[in-house]
C-alpha cells in the first residue's frame, strides 16, 4: 500500500469538507442577506443595481405544482387538456436502489419481473471517518 498515496487521499477528502461546510455557511448567509435584500429592491424600485463590478438584479420566475400535492389530479387535467406531453410515468431511482440493496442484505433475489429489466451494479469508492 502506497502510505503517501492514501495519506494524500485523506487530505483531500478533509479538505473538500471543509470547503463545503464554508460553502454552506456561504449559502446560508447569503439566502439571509437575499431575504433582507429582496424587500429593499421592491420598495425602492430598483430592478438592477451595479455594485463591485457585479450587476445585482431581481429575477422573476414562475413555478407551478400540484395544488394540495395531488399530482394525479394535475396528471388527469393535462391530459384532458391535451398537454399528455408534459405526464411521464417514471420512478424513483433513490428508492428502487434502496430496495435493491435492501434485498441484498437479506439476501433475497431480485423477484424475477425486475431482474429482466433492471440492470444492477457494483460500485466500490474509497470514503474516510474520523478514526
Amino acid at each position: 500500500m502506497n502510505t503517501e498515496e492514501l495519506k494524500r487521499f485523506v487530505a483531500l477528502e478533509e479538505r473538500r469538507r471543509q470547503l463545503e461546510a464554508e460553502v454552506d455557511t456561504i449559502k446560508a448567509e447569503a439566502a439571509e442577506l437575499e431575504q433582507r435584500l429582496l424587500p429593499q429592491f421592491e420598495q425602492e424600485g430598483f430592478e438592477k443595481i451595479s455594485i463591485d463590478g457585479r450587476t445585482v438584479y431581481v429575477e422573476r420566475k414562475l413555478w407551478a405544482k400540484a395544488r394540495d400535492g395531488n399530482k394525479a389530479a394535475v396528471c388527469k387535467a393535462l391530459k384532458r387538456a391535451r398537454l399528455g406531453d408534459y405526464v411521464e410515468e417514471t420512478f424513483n431511482t433513490n428508492s428502487l436502489s434502496a430496495y435493491v440493496r435492501e434485498l441484498d442484505r437479506e439476501e433475497r433475489p431480485l423477484p424475477p419481473s425486475l431482474r429482466e429489466v433492471l440492470e444492477v451494479s457494483e460500485v466500490f469508492k474509497l470514503r474516510t471517518r474520523r478514526s
